[in-house]
């Protein structure tokens, strides 16, 4: 009875586990280069339980509980044209290369860079945008138009002045969300390469790979099986009290 319980209540966590991230999606399903967060469920061994058989042994049997193992979805999201600037979208496989004010390197697919007081590229946290050196981009003033070729040559004025650092992740599954974007995992060391040939759109931004339609119908999914989880829950108690009561009678 009590183990009926128990598996329902590990089956409510891994729901409100998969509603937050329902949640974080949909909150971030309009920022360019967002990649939603996915979540699935696992058995795992929660202990043993003895069971008295008709001839007085016990025999143990293992319990399963849900386990929810959460990911990050990293396929592309579609790309719109805004003619912004300094707006910028990756077709295919790469990351943009971030240096943050601790020197923490961080990789992302959102291109909706600006420009600071000191005249550098950075992204809206204000993280500077590397080259292909790993040195900050710093635009020339007054010096012309700024320009960027598909392969991620950024130009003023007809003259290049930098290549995108655009980076290959060898193992993505690994990656870590953090700081507006994401940091390498401590076993991947194959993310120091460039992409060999980066195809860069200037003028565009790639979207989230969120549908939020598709959102609402898992939330609205997660909230019926919460409902029945906790109706199963209530049964289970009802039947126990009455055991209860019943055994005490006598």
């Amino acid at each position: 009875m009590l183990n009926g319980v128990y598996q329902n209540a590990a089956a409510m966590t891994g729901l409100e586990s998969w509603n937050n991230s329902i949640a974080q999606n949909i909150s971030q399903s309009s920022t360019p280069g967002y990649k939603k967060a996915v979540l699935s469920f696992e058995g795992v061994e929660a202990g043993k339980v003895g069971i008295k058989n008709d001839f007085g042994n016990i025999l143990q049997h293992a319990t399963i509980q849900t386990k929810g193992v959460g990911a990050v979805d990293f396929s592309s999201g579609s790309i719109v044209t805004t003619n912004g600037e300094y707006d910028f979208a990756l077709e295919g496989k790469g990351f943009f290369e971030l240096r943050t004010d601790d020197g923490q390197l961080v990789y992302t697919r959102d291109g909706q860079f600006k420009v600071n007081d000191e005249g550098e590229l950075v992204s809206k946290q204000g993280f500077h945008v590397l080259d292909d050196t790993r040195h900050p981009i710093k635009l020339r003033r007054g010096l012309g138009a700024f320009s960027a070729a598909s392969d991620g040559t950024i130009s003023q004025g007809g003259a290049p002045l930098a290549k995108l650092s655009i980076r290959d992740i060898e193992n993505p599954d690994q990656m870590v969300r953090s700081h507006g974007g994401f940091v390498v995992g401590p076993n991947d060391v194959g993310y120091n390469r460039n992409v060999d040939a980066p195809l860069l759109r200037h003028g565009a931004l790639e979207q989230s790979n969120v549908s939020a339609t598709t959102e609402m119908i898992n939330m609205i999914n997660v909230s019926r099986s919460f409902q029945i989880n906790q109706k199963v829950i209530q049964q289970h108690d009802e039947v126990l009290g009455k055991a209860i009561q019943s055994l005490g009678g006598h």
